[in-house]
């Protein structure tokens, strides 16, 4: 009985508990389910983790696209101020430029010359250099002189004996500069030296001769008269170059020439323009040195002083005396002649 008792129990037991064998299913299915509720609050820090991580970046690159946006309209800005100072440069250049004048019919030119005859003195064209208004080079040719050349003068003009070997024959350099400066207006410094050289003189209202600007030169103190100033000097006081600091090169000399101009191109042309007479002399003459004290000097003193110079105009553009005595052409006799074809 006590058997059968027990065995009830057990059925009974079974009967109470009908999924009495699945318990442990039961406890194992659920115990995934509280793993994942327990790891749920880790999984929520990790995403708000991953949020602000996300928020942070997305911030720091809002701030990455402010400041690109903010160069890029500095730089807008930028190219705004640089394309405003570039038409203010064009104004103030326009402004300097004779708007009545074609740019494309300026030419500067500088020669260089050797010395021929007995003593060497007499100047003859052996480099003739030509520039246009931009300062590019049309022409720029080494001439084999007619005559001997008894002085290269190789420290100022750079000339030597194996320059000229393969030089251009005289008659052939005018034929070609001639056809160039054809119609044209010519800038040079003491113009009338290459001019003579080159055997051709253009118009005079084709001349723009920086030596003869009235306010490229100067006056002594308490003078009348106006001296031209050296290429040289010119350069560096009015352009800042420096030039001819030892052989010179007659391209180099054309474009500081040409720059010259084009600093006085407005007034120059001005003044051309609405005077009907300008003489030998252009502008407005540089106003008269205040008088400084100074030593009296000797009357042998001030008369070599003033020879010293190599040019002299009045205010009107009339030459000195002693200009006019010194630009005479220097003619060989016939005695020197022959010696120098003998010596050919």
């Amino acid at each position: 009985m006590a058997g059968k008792r027990k065995l009830g129990n057990a059925s009974g037991d079974a009967a109470k508990q009908p999924n009495g064998g699945k318990k442990h299913k039961r406890n194992g299915v659920k115990k995934p389910a509280l793993a994942a509720a327990a790891a749920a609050p880790a999984l929520k820090k990790v995403a708000i983790q991953a949020n602000s991580n996300w928020l942070a970046l997305k911030a720091n690159i809002q701030k990455k696209d402010q400041k690109h946006g903010a160069k890029k309209h500095d730089l807008d800005m930028h190219a705004h101020k640089q394309k405003a100072r570039v038409m203010k440069q064009e104004q103030r250049k326009q402004q300097k430029t004779a708007e009545w004048i074609d740019n494309a019919q300026i030419l500067a030119m500088d020669c260089e010359m050797v010395g021929v005859g007995l003593s060497g003195k007499t100047s003859v064209l052996a480099r003739c250099s030509i520039v246009d208004y931009d300062g590019n080079v049309v022409y720029d040719k080494h001439v084999r002189p007619v005559e001997k050349v008894t002085d290269f003068r190789t420290h100022v003009s750079g000339i030597r004996s194996h320059t000229l070997k393969n030089a251009i024959p005289f008659a052939q350099c005018l034929k070609e500069v001639g056809k160039i400066m054809k119609d044209k207006i010519i800038v040079g410094h003491a113009l009338k030296n290459d001019f003579q050289a080159l055997m051709f003189t253009p118009p005079k209202n084709m001349i723009r001769d920086t030596a003869r600007y009235r306010p490229y030169m100067r006056r002594k103190m308490n003078g009348t008269k106006l001296y031209p100033k050296s290429l040289k000097n010119l350069a560096e006081e009015v352009l800042g170059l420096q030039i001819q600091s030892g052989e010179h090169d007659s391209v180099e000399d054309a474009r500081a020439t040409l720059q010259l101009y084009k600093n006085e191109q407005f007034a120059w042309e001005k003044y051309l323009r609405s005077t009907k007479n300008p003489g030998s002399l252009a502008g407005v003459a540089p106003a008269l040195p205040r008088a400084a004290e100074k030593p009296k000097q000797s009357a042998e003193l001030k008369k070599a002083l003033d020879l010293s110079d190599d040019e002299g105009f009045s205010d009107d553009g009339e030459e000195s005396a002693e200009l006019k005595k010194s630009s005479k052409l220097l003619v060989p006799d016939a005695k020197e002649l022959a010696i120098m074809e003998y010596g050919e």
